[in-house]
């Protein structure tokens, strides 16, 4: 297969962001090179690290190279694009020929980073994990414990690990202690494509006035900055450059947008409730809330733990791939990449 990826490509908004993700698509395309596919880069200049731009593969870039003449004159028959969420990557779509398959690249979660998936549907809110392979994934709970506790292990360290609480416990809202709401960078693509509520003044708001009786810690987001927050007496806000995790056990639940931090707290064994569509939603990893029919009381949250191991098993075991790990050609052939790149 000729495969094509991409980084940057008709992006205006500081396109230098996509450099970052040169390594992962530059490893992979070592591995895919390796099992004999045939590899091209289309990149914007100031997405690239110039030490991936090697002669090992033919790389062209976009104020030199018209992507569709590109497309036709390689015979590409595959295109990978990180995220695929934005009005450039609608404009890259449209430039490719019907019949020339699209794969999507993301960040993952276990940590955020260090890992990253793969899909031909989307990612994101435009995820469809049940499509593929969540729904007939056979769950082991042997295997998801060890793959649990290794990967939280190295996020929080061993002694936070001694205090995880159960995964299997109920899970439900205890409201008598503190509500955490992390909140999201209000210029992040998914509060913008995903979020019924674009403010985190107003997200805040929302459950302080709901919940008078209930106490909030809200944590803002170490890259965001805000025009303001609001003060209310049951909100307490914790400082960004906190640990996130210190004292997790202490909150009676979680409640946030559509933060990848929705899903760590989750895997912790928290109850943990979104709003806006994210990567898990309608998957059972937590609770799916409804912003404008929000509960009389936040203790009637409650949701099925099996969904909720079964998403994490798969997520932990499946769909999650570890960066450093793409290099390796074995790595890559034993993973779902080779059903897409065929």
């Amino acid at each position: 297969m000729k495969v094509l990826f991409t980084l940057g490509v008709y992006q205006k908004d500081r396109p230098e962001r996509w450099a970052v993700k040169h390594s992962v698509f530059f490893a992979l395309a070592n591995s895919l090179a390796n099992l004999g596919h045939e590899i091209f880069f289309y990149c914007n200049k100031k997405s690239v690290k110039a030490r991936f731009v090697t002669s090992k593969y033919k790389y062209y870039f976009e104020d030199e190279d018209i992507f569709s003449e590109i497309l036709v004159q390689n015979s590409i028959q595959c295109v990978v694009v990180w995220g695929g969420r934005t009005d450039a990557d609608d404009k890259l779509r449209r430039s490719c020929p019907e019949g020339i398959k699209l794969i999507y690249a993301e960040a993952g979660w276990f940590p955020q980073a260090g890992t990253c998936y793969f899909s031909e549907f989307g990612t994101n809110a435009n995820a469809q994990f049940l499509k593929e392979g969540l729904q007939d994934h056979q769950f082991n709970a042997t295997s998801f414990a060890r793959a649990r506790s290794k990967v939280l292990g190295a996020s929080i360290g061993y002694f936070r690990w001694l205090k995880l609480p159960s995964f299997y416990g109920m899970k439900k809202f205890d409201s008598t202690k503190p509500i955490f709401l992390p909140l999201q960078d209000e210029g992040d693509t998914n509060i913008a494509l995903s979020s019924p509520v674009k403010s985190m003044a107003l997200f805040i708001s929302k459950f302080a006035e709901q919940y008078p009786q209930v106490s909030f810690i809200a944590r803002p987001h170490p890259r965001a900055s805000y025009l303001s927050l609001p003060a209310h007496d049951n909100v307490k806000y914790q400082r960004s450059d906190v640990d996130p995790y210190t004292d997790f056990d202490r909150y009676g639940g979680v409640i946030g947008i559509n933060s990848t931090m929705l899903l760590q707290y989750a895997l912790l064994g928290l109850p943990v409730a979104g709003v806006g569509k994210g990567v898990a939603t309608g998957s059972g990893a937590y609770f799916d809330l409804e912003y404008d029919q929000l509960p009389s009381q936040l203790d009637d949250i409650v949701y099925d733990v099996h969904s909720s191991a079964k998403f994490f098993d798969y997520m932990l075991r499946n769909k999650q791939l570890a960066v450093k790990k793409l290099m390796n050609t074995r790595y890559v052939s034993k993973s779902y990449l080779m059903g897409m790149f065929e």
